[in-house]
């Protein structure tokens, strides 16, 4: 669900971006398909951080000589889920030249230190009993406390990368996501998320985008009928774009319930739209799945839209 929206939304920007800028669509595909390697290569980049982070605080425990029941560093250094993230195979086999923190040591140690500062993370250290599900529980909170919200992570991935606040957003999701899997039985070659080089993600997207683009005639055709001579003009691009991409799904896509295709257009709305538009984008894409449907043109499972 979380990767499906994902891409939802990357395609409506790219196809708005296109109606803007007239650029050849198949130059736009490409720039998309950029962006979306671009979001795998944050997410595997923000797990090397943990781990480097976690090096980082294992060297100063034993530069300094302190006893790890002491120094609250510990509560990195001798993670237990990091320690299994640490030996995942995929994250191990990956490209070591597209990593962000490869000469970033000064930005590591800031951070730990920046942390041992904070009342929480000391608090943490001293309520705490030492567990795996307790280990979990403070990378998950860690991560969401100091790295998330952290000024100079955000400036360090702007250097970068040419991605959206939604982008980082998506991958520290991804991030949470990935930590909260973590078991103690989990083996070390369980699945990260792959988002790029998954077929069936990039099959969609591209889908999505092509079949938007070819069709939309037929799309607002269908648009300008239901909505009561409502000058198809006078749709904002956005809501109107929404609107191709969601009747796209119900013709073009069969394995996607009509209901999960209405629904996750509804929450993109929420975002990028105004109160009347989402208003407007349900009742709209109602009425045009109620005449598809009674025209025989719709054939899934779950189409109970009725």
């Amino acid at each position: 669900m979380l990767i499906r929206r994902h891409f939802r939304i990357k395609s409506l920007q790219f196809l708005y971006a296109q109606y803007l800028s007239k650029m050849n669509s198949k130059k736009v595909e490409e720039n998309m398909l950029k962006s979306i390697e671009e979001l795998h290569n944050l997410y595997i980049s923000l797990l090397y951080l943990i781990l480097k982070i976690r090096d980082r605080a294992i060297i100063k425990i034993k530069k300094n000589k302190i006893s790890k029941n002491l120094d609250p560093t510990q509560k990195l250094a001798y993670n237990s889920v990091i320690k299994i993230l640490s030996n995942n195979k995929h994250l191990l086999e990956y490209n070591s030249e597209k990593i962000l923190w490869k000469k970033k040591d000064e930005y590591i140690f800031f951070i730990i230190e920046e942390i041992k500062k904070s009342k929480f993370f000391i608090n943490f250290v001293e309520k705490s009993n030492s567990s795996f599900e307790n280990d979990k529980i403070f990378i998950i909170k860690y991560y969401q406390s100091f790295l998330i919200p952290n000024k100079k992570l955000k400036e360090c991935v702007e250097e970068q990368y040419t991605i959206e606040i939604y982008d980082l957003c998506i991958a520290h999701t991804m991030v949470c996501k990935t930590l909260q899997y973590i078991k103690l039985s989990t083996p070390k070659n369980f699945q990260l998320y792959n988002i790029y080089n998954n077929n069936e993600n990039k099959k969609f997207i591209i889908n999505l985008y092509r079949n938007t683009i070819s069709h939309k005639k037929e799309f607002n055709s269908l648009i300008n009928r239901i909505s009561n001579n409502w000058n198809i003009h006078r749709i904002s691009m956005i809501d109107l774009i929404i609107l191709q991409m969601a009747i796209c799904e119900f013709l073009y896509f069969p394995n996607i319930p009509p209901k999960a295709t209405m629904n996750e257009y509804i929450e993109i709305a929420k975002m990028f739209c105004m109160e009347k538009s989402k208003i407007f984008i349900n009742g709209i894409l109602d009425q045009v799945f109620k005449l598809l449907y009674n025209k025989n043109k719709i054939f899934k499972i779950g189409k109970g839209l009725m």
